[in-house]
């Protein structure tokens, strides 16, 4: 069932397919202003212009607004039946850049020059400031559709946001800095950054009971677009370097993007804590308390976790059994032995279920919701495993290099099928006890349905995050 045919609990339909548009296009065009004004600066206007027959930065600008103009406006009818929210939308933006820089760049234009598709490695590297480009016109493009179109139909199911939830988004974003700071010393955003992270989120996110899984995902893609619009575009431009938008520069300023994507995970998860803790200073929230649903134990659902993680893990090991497996047995243990690379496999993709089933707990909805965040928990545990938490142990420093994120791309492979197998198998094993959305007030079956209706929409926008991040992270890593 997709999100278009959830019912709802206030009725309504979707918006006009001219509303959209309306929307849509001035979005466009304004998102293309900020991506005009760096293809300006990086000299690729006048290419832009031979799609007319013409060689001036003047026709390239305005055929680059031209098709920005009916880029938002597919935009806006591609989201349209989508209940999305504000950072759900801002997400399918960014997808949506990254899809027009492969059919444009790539695809269309070198067919309009009378060349062949530019579909190899070494044609993407070269067209990698594009695609920055790309994934920024999106992320523009979405916000000013959201401050034009309205939030949407699940926004709008959304308290407005208060000074309340704007300080603990603060709070969250600086806490999570400074614990990152901590343990990570130089490699972490500063706090400033944290604040800031947190605060947007806050912003674009406003609260919602999807749960701290949903929440630890969200964050990864706060954190990727952070490294985008503020590492590569905006902080250089402030500090008068100009746009880090070259593939040099952006393996250069690659170590910085596992430390925004934690950050924007651990303040997405502090921020939902302290969310959830403010209302227990309310007496009448205490004498509302009615305690847990049937079927919602910690206990149970680690148990389901630690068996779809022992599953994803075998796959994993018969996957991997002559290559990494072994590998990282032998570094952690001294042993090369198979078995002992199975077993070493094995107890960590158990570790790992057990952390999902606490934290996914009542999110996988169907079997594509329960991929999706399969998908994305492992993408993020490629990210603290072998680039941050395997090289500490063994005594260094974590390998957040792209050279280093480009040697690792088995292990991603790895990691992203693992996290599938653990969604779907926890999915299947969760499905049967779905006793917590039996509501026993009207109240609570309009606050499930709603949740419901949140995580169908969210779902597809974090992998469309996830597609983009992946995408990036191909182009600057392979061959670095």
């Amino acid at each position: 069932m997709s999100a278009a045919t959830v019912p709802t609990a206030r009725g309504g339909g979707h918006p006009s397919a001219a509303r959209a548009v309306a929307a849509g296009a001035p979005a466009g065009i304004v998102g293309g202003l900020a991506f005009g004004a760096a293809m300006a600066q990086l000299g690729v206007l006048p290419t832009v212009a031979t799609l007319v027959g013409l060689g001036s930065s003047r026709a390239g600008f305005a055929v680059h607004m031209a098709i920005s103009a009916v880029v938002g406006a597919g935009f806006g009818l591609m989201v349209r039946r989508q209940r999305c929210g504000p950072s759900e939308t801002m997400f399918l933006g960014a997808a949506y850049g990254a899809l027009w820089w492969c059919i444009g760049p790539l695809t269309l234009l070198p067919l309009a020059l009378g060349q062949a598709p530019a579909w190899d490695v070494a044609a993407a590297q070269r067209e990698f400031p594009s695609l920055v480009g790309h994934l920024l016109f999106g992320v523009g493009t979405a916000l000013v559709y959201v401050l034009l179109h309205g939030p949407g139909e699940a926004g709008r199911a959304r308290q407005p946001i208060g000074a309340g939830a704007l300080a603990r988004g603060l709070a969250a974003g600086a806490l999570a800095a400074l614990a990152l700071g901590a343990v990570l010393e130089n490699r972490a955003p500063a706090v400033a950054a944290g604040a800031v992270v947190g605060l947007l989120q806050a912003v674009m996110s406003p609260r919602s009971d999807q749960g701290i899984g949903a929440a630890l995902v969200r964050g990864q893609g706060y954190g990727f677009v952070a490294w985008v619009v503020g590492e590569l575009t905006v902080l250089p431009m402030l500090a008068d370097e100009g746009l880090r938008w070259s593939l040099a520069e952006a393996r250069e300023s690659f170590p910085g993007l596992p430390g925004w994507l934690l950050l924007g995970a651990l303040a997405a998860v502090t921020s939902t804590l302290l969310d959830r803790l403010a209302p227990l200073l309310s007496s009448e929230h205490l004498r509302a308390y009615r305690g847990t649903t049937a079927g919602s134990g910690v206990l149970s659902a680690a148990l389901r976790g630690a068996v779809a993680g022992l599953l994803g893990g075998a796959v994993i090991s018969q996957l991997m059994l002559r290559g990494a497996v072994p590998e990282v047995a032998e570094r952690l243990t001294g042993s090369n032995g198979p078995l002992a690379g199975i077993a070493v496999n094995l107890g960590i993709g158990v570790a790992i279920g057990v952390s999902y089933g606490l934290l996914f707990r009542r999110l996988g909805q169907d079997v594509t919701c329960a991929l999706g965040w399969g998908l994305s928990y492992g993408f993020l545990w490629w990210v603290l495993g072998p680039l941050t938490l395997l090289p500490a142990l063994l005594g260094g420093d974590p390998e957040w290099t792209a050279a280093a994120a480009g040697g690792s791309m088995s292990a991603l492979a790895g990691h992203l099928v693992y996290g599938g197998c653990l969604g779907v198998a926890f999915h299947l094993l969760e499905a049967p006890f779905g006793v917590p959305w039996l509501a026993r007030t009207r109240a609570e079956a309009l606050r499930a349905l709603r949740r419901r209706e949140e995580l169908l929409a969210a779902t597809p926008a974090l992998s469309a995050v996830l597609l983009a991040m992946l995408l990036t992270l191909l182009v600057v890593t392979l061959g670095a």
